[in-house]
């Protein structure tokens, strides 16, 4: 992968953009996993997230490759904003509409001077709106009408690309008149457009061809054109995109604990909290306990009310084995549930403050990858992390910026902003832990396989990790 990497690299110093279309992307790793986030993140996630730190786009099929290339080949720049689209039917114009929203590829909503140029040109009883459907009652002013609105369309400031979206004539032949629609719109505001059929359409036409080469690609298939655009605009957001700046790692943390790892040894969860604090992780207090007294007594010194825990080696979800026990109120509970759990399980515990702050869980996870290394997850975590998979994957070490952005693209991110009376919660405090785990599995990528910190409470007031599993690599 370093020959990859390295033209990535490349490309991005010079600004050339990247297109890629990656096969084998469902299949998940083959390698039983002993973390939560070992199950959630496949070996497909590991490319992704190459992909994203050097903006290389990604396209689906053959047709989304073709498309995509053929717009970043035109030669003008896109502008700020989203698409506009110019039709001649009422029932393609919602078919893009609904094909846009599933892409999730922005539609310029026109500004009130756009909306009244437009209003002033169209027959009466279209509406002035993008996309818009110009086409009314025909006649010799027609094809006027088309070229005007679409001149209108582009010269909107936050029109980035215009699409004329007509469908071919017979034996897929170009109207004379569809490329006019195009060079009036680009003459007037320098700004890119396309020629769009609904389908597969061109067919020999020569003209489609010619076209295209004099920077107006002509494109068949809506939807590879929309995956097209969408591209397009991602990339201008990577180029607009700040360099991650981490800071740097703490060394003296990371010898103290290279050694350990590199054994291959899965933590328990003690020692597992205790690494992840040495690089500035928010874990809550642990106290180990052998025997019911020091239960009591690691109790007392924390404050109730805690929680007890199972401490015995090798139980690593201890929640399957109804071996955690929550919101232990005094040292009456303590006693009976320390003796429920020495009976089932063992006698070796962890007592740890009750956390009751309300908020969401998250989860911070580390999976190796046998190419790339270390894969940082930070997703949506809980009990059920491995059903909802709402994670984004990054190759550390990057920022708490960074961080934000990725938690920006989770599908359950509203989840942060506080649901009906829930507060919101304090996102930065996460994204600084995100900062901080991404720098410890970089200064870590030699002897880590995977990481587990789950749940990690997110809440008004900051975020505290109660959960830890840690396995270390052999190499």
């Amino acid at each position: 992968p370093e020959g990859l990497i390295a033209a990535f690299r490349k490309a991005d110093e010079k600004g050339v953009p990247v297109v890629v279309l990656k096969v084998g992307r469902t299949e998940l790793s083959a390698r039983l996993a002993v973390s939560h986030s070992g199950a959630i993140a496949g070996r497909d996630d590991s490319y992704q997230a190459l992909f994203d730190r050097f903006g290389v786009q990604r396209v689906q099929d053959m047709d989304e490759l073709a498309t995509t290339l053929m717009l970043f080949a035109q030669p003008h720049p896109v502008a700020e904003g989203g698409l506009v689209t110019l039709h001649d039917s009422g029932g393609e114009r919602q078919l893009l509409i609904d094909l846009a929203h599933d892409l999730d590829v922005p539609l310029t909503g026109i500004s009130p001077e756009t909306e009244a140029e437009l209003a002033a040109t169209l027959d009466p009883g279209l509406p002035p709106v993008n996309p818009l459907d110009a086409w009314g009652a025909g006649g010799p002013q027609a094809d006027r009408i088309m070229e005007d609105c679409m001149v209108a369309l582009m010269r909107d400031p936050n029109a980035a690309i215009g699409a004329v979206v007509h469908d071919r004539g017979p034996l897929s032949g170009l109207y004379e008149e569809y490329i006019d629609y195009m060079r009036r719109g680009h003459e007037a505001t320098g700004k890119p457009v396309c020629l769009v059929s609904n389908r597969q359409g061109s067919g020999t036409d020569p003209a489609a061809v010619a076209v295209t080469r004099e920077g107006f690609p002509v494109v068949d298939g809506l939807r590879s054109f929309l995956a097209a655009v969408r591209c397009l605009f991602d990339y201008r957001e990577f180029r607009r995109r700040p360099a991650a700046d981490p800071p740097a790692a703490d060394e003296a943390a990371a010898d103290r604990w290279r050694d350990r790892l590199a054994s291959g040894a899965t933590l328990e969860e003690y020692e597992s909290a205790r690494l992840l604090a040495d690089f500035g992780l928010p874990m809550n207090p642990a106290r180990l306990a052998e025997g019911e007294a020091a239960a009591v007594l690691a109790a007392a010194e924390l404050g109730y009310p805690v929680v007890l825990k199972t401490a015995e080696p090798g139980l690593l979800h201890k929640t399957d084995q109804r071996g955690v026990v929550l919101n232990l109120a005094d040292e009456a509970e303590l006693r009976a549930a320390y003796r429920d759990l020495a009976n089932r399980v063992g006698s070796r515990v962890a007592v740890s403050p009750m956390v009751t702050a309300d908020g969401v869980e998250m989860v911070l996870g580390l999976v190796r990858d046998d190419q790339f290394g270390p894969l940082v997850l930070l997703g949506i975590g809980g009990i059920n992390v491995e059903t909802l998979r709402d994670v984004a994957c990054a190759l550390p070490p990057f920022d708490r910026r960074e961080a934000r952005r990725l938690l920006d693209g989770l599908q359950l991110r509203s989840l942060l902003d506080g649901l009906r009376d829930r507060p919101a919660v304090d996102i930065d405090a996460f994204c600084l832990a995100a900062e901080r785990f991404a720098v410890m599995a970089d200064s870590l990528r030699e002897v880590l396989d995977e990481v587990d910190i789950n749940p990690v409470i997110v809440h008004s007031g900051g975020c505290v990790a109660v959960d830890a599993l840690v396995v270390g690599h052999a190499g």
